[in-house]
């Protein structure tokens, strides 16, 4: 055989055993791009920042009616415990605004969600700009085969066996986006951690960059030109750390009040009537993150006070009557 025949072979092999992998990818089309996506259910198992990108093209908008959006203060709102109001959960950890928006208007390409829950919490403003290089739109390409998807298989796999719970939990993520990261998170007692945040001096700022400040409002803006309704609530910080930052935390408060203001139903769980929750240690993990029991709460107050709750009760209570 010569050169040029054998040429020619290896190519038809390697083009053919590229053309089967596409298939086998598209096939079973891991982040819900290719085939149809409606009534699907589909869980997260590699980088969050890229699954929770490659979900909201059409998954999420194909799916949900409503979103949770914010850093990982947020991340871990399970609102699969509302199954009826279908609130897909689009916080992402260690998210700042730059890539929160980015993905919140793919969601927003292909749908116009009834309302969306937006954390509020210095972390997602204080800078600007993209963190990794997992949010890109290359990855759309890359779901047909790349290393960044056969590391979500390998992953899948990992989580579906539970061959390292306590680095890959098998029950980390679930098909409503929730990132139950408490188990990885948590390092020590709770109450310890407070100390330890009150103790630095520079562990908490309520700076907010200018560039953020002007991309959050873009995000805002592109939700109420779709008549999306905002629920905006700041986050429930520790009372001893809120306490000892307030200097920094209240004008920081102030000013997205201020912004916000006839623009979103806003909800402030740092509030002293909410100091019986913050004082309580067990709704948190740490220094901020929420436990089970402070999550459960806090999604239920809000859905509560936005009154989303109430009018879930009497859109059930219509459709049984109309059903007898």
């Amino acid at each position: 055989m010569d050169a040029l025949r054998f040429c020619r072979r290896l190519f038809l092999w390697g083009a053919s055993f590229a053309v089967v992998i596409v298939a086998i990818n598209y096939y079973i089309d891991l982040y819900g791009l290719f085939r149809e996506v409606k009534g699907r259910s589909i869980n997260i198992y590699g980088d969050e920042r890229t699954s929770k990108h490659l979900l909201a093209h059409r998954y999420v908008p194909a799916n949900f009616n409503a979103y949770i959006l914010g850093p990982s203060l947020s991340a871990n709102l399970n609102s699969k415990a509302f199954p009826d109001l279908k609130i897909y959960n689009l916080s992402m950890m260690g998210a700042n605004i730059t890539e929160q928006k980015i993905v919140a208007l793919k969601a927003l390409e292909n749908s116009s969600p009834s309302f969306v829950i937006v954390c509020l919490h210095p972390y997602l403003t204080m800078d600007h700009g993209m963190k990794s290089g997992m949010i890109n739109d290359k990855e759309y390409i890359g779901a047909l085969g790349s290393i960044s998807l056969f590391k979500a298989y390998f992953l899948k796999t990992v989580r579906d066996y539970d061959l390292l719970p306590n680095k890959y939990p098998k029950d980390q993520f679930n098909d409503y986006g929730c990132n139950h990261y408490n188990a990885i998170l948590q390092k020590m007692p709770a109450a310890d951690r407070i100390q330890q945040e009150i103790a630095n001096p520079n562990a908490v700022s309520g700076t907010i960059d200018s560039v953020a400040f002007n991309e959050f409002n873009e995000m805002i803006d592109a939700f109420r030109a779709k008549n999306t309704r905002i629920i905006a609530y700041f986050h429930p910080l520790p009372y001893l750390v809120y306490d000892r930052f307030r200097d920094r935390l209240d004008p920081y408060q102030k000013a997205m009040t201020e912004n916000l203001q006839d623009k979103a139903t806003l909800i402030d769980f740092n509030d002293p009537s909410y100091k019986y929750f913050t004082e309580d240690v067990s709704n948190y993990i740490d220094h901020g993150h929420l436990s089970d029991k402070g999550q459960e709460y806090i999604l239920q107050q809000i859905l509560d006070r936005s009154g989303i709750a109430s009018k879930m009760v009497e859109a059930n209570a219509v459709h049984a009557k109309t059903a007898k």
